[in-house]
């Protein structure tokens, strides 16, 4: 597999922890934020990690190579190790709302890739924010992907 479709399954993939933790409980993004305990971190992220790598009869799409593996876990880690500069820069590019009135859908897309605009210069940002706006037609409502081209469009320049 190129590492190409790598990325996107791997950006895929960070965007659904992302998401999964926004919708848990506090418990979840604090465990995620300051990575303690250790042990009950590590023991989440590897049940999720296992859950999306191979196929079963509820995703049947399932596939995170080892490739893409390492490539997630640092987006991952990146979001939430610089959520609130992340916040506060995409504040800035909001025009009717505040960051706290976001659908969770795009709050986790736009916190994902503000991160790669931001962090991983080997990615173009037109690639990065391409890659969102397709997860955005995937997950969000009708009106999810054009939101989130404006905002990453404007974050990026």
């Amino acid at each position: 597999m190129s590492n190409f479709n790598n990325k996107t399954i791997a950006r895929e993939f960070s965007f659904k922890l992302i998401y999964k933790v926004l919708c848990g409980n506090e418990n979840l993004l604090e465990l995620m934020l300051s990575k303690n305990p250790k042990a009950e971190y590590e023991r989440f992220m590897e049940e999720f990690t296992n859950s999306c790598i191979e196929p079963d009869e509820e995703h049947p799409n399932n596939q995170l190579p080892s490739g893409a593996q390492n490539f997630a876990l640092s987006l991952i880690d990146g979001v939430f190790t610089n959520k609130a500069s992340l916040e506060d820069e995409i504040s800035k590019h909001l025009r009717k709302r505040k960051i706290n009135q976001l659908e969770k859908i795009d709050y986790a897309l736009l916190m994902l890739g503000c991160y790669e605009i931001q962090n991983v210069d080997a990615t173009p940002k037109a690639v990065v924010i391409d890659e969102m706006v397709n997860l955005a037609r995937k997950f969000g409502t009708a009106d999810t992907y054009s939101f989130i081209n404006g905002t990453l469009d404007s974050i990026g320049k």
